[in-house]
């Protein structure tokens, strides 16, 4: 059966850049554009439900920082695509830890951001959030979860670990030697301590996120699971 190709004019970009040349490039590419830069900051409004975000690094570093974390806190699951003259390794960097799609030189054309924009539409499609109760998702592309509002749920190391190693495994009870050799990779685990982890999940999400199974271990909730 033949996929169905998302096109870029069905989509919703931010654009965050004072790029004149690039806004121009980008006019009637897309059902809505967002322009946001230094000057509009104040002004944003309807950031919510943005199909891409093309960031541009070539701004005041203030205000780039802050719109990072604006990201990282609010738009974390929204596919993210770098633009910039400069290909320094600080740069590159910075767009890693971003976890952004990809990185384009400005020096490139225009059209290869559209097709850098639209092969990213159809690569990080919503088929990468594990859906579960009360709003709460998994997105995979970002390796992050999310809740109802799309803020990231503040999980520890071994809260994320543990919880994603349920998801991979869905109706399969995970037991305690397993989750000690995945998710403590090994080092010694008790049973209090991984009790304790699980009322700290279940603090930040909901108590039914994970079922525990007497004597046998845990599964991941799946009453209102949807892929």
């Amino acid at each position: 059966m033949k996929k169905v190709v998302r096109q870029n004019k069905n989509a919703k970009v931010l654009f965050i850049s004072e790029d004149e040349q690039i806004k121009e490039g980008f006019k009637d590419k897309f059902r809505e554009l967002i322009i946001l830069n230094d000057k509009l900051f104040s002004k944003t409004v309807n950031l919510e439900n943005c199909d891409i975000i093309v960031l541009d690094f070539d701004q005041n570093s203030i205000f780039l920082d802050n719109i990072m974390e604006l990201i990282q806190k609010k738009l974390a699951f929204v596919p993210i695509i770098v633009i910039s003259k400069s290909d320094s390794q600080d740069n590159i960097e910075k767009a890693i830890n971003l976890k952004a799609y990809t990185y384009i030189l400005k020096s490139c054309p225009i059209s290869s951001i559209l097709i850098s924009v639209l092969m990213c539409l159809n690569q990080t499609q919503r088929s990468d959030k594990f859906k579960l109760d009360e709003g709460i998702y998994f997105d995979r592309y970002k390796d992050q979860f999310f809740d109802k509002s799309n803020n990231m749920i503040e999980f520890t190391r071994l809260e994320k670990g543990f919880l994603k190693l349920l998801i991979s495994r869905l109706d399969e009870v995970t037991d305690y030697d397993l989750v000690q050799k995945e998710v403590w990779k090994g080092k010694k685990m008790s049973i209090f301590t991984m009790r304790n982890i699980v009322n700290k999940i279940r603090l930040k999400t909901y108590y039914s996120i994970i079922k525990n199974h007497s004597g046998r271990g845990y599964t991941i909730d799946l009453t209102h699971y949807s892929k």
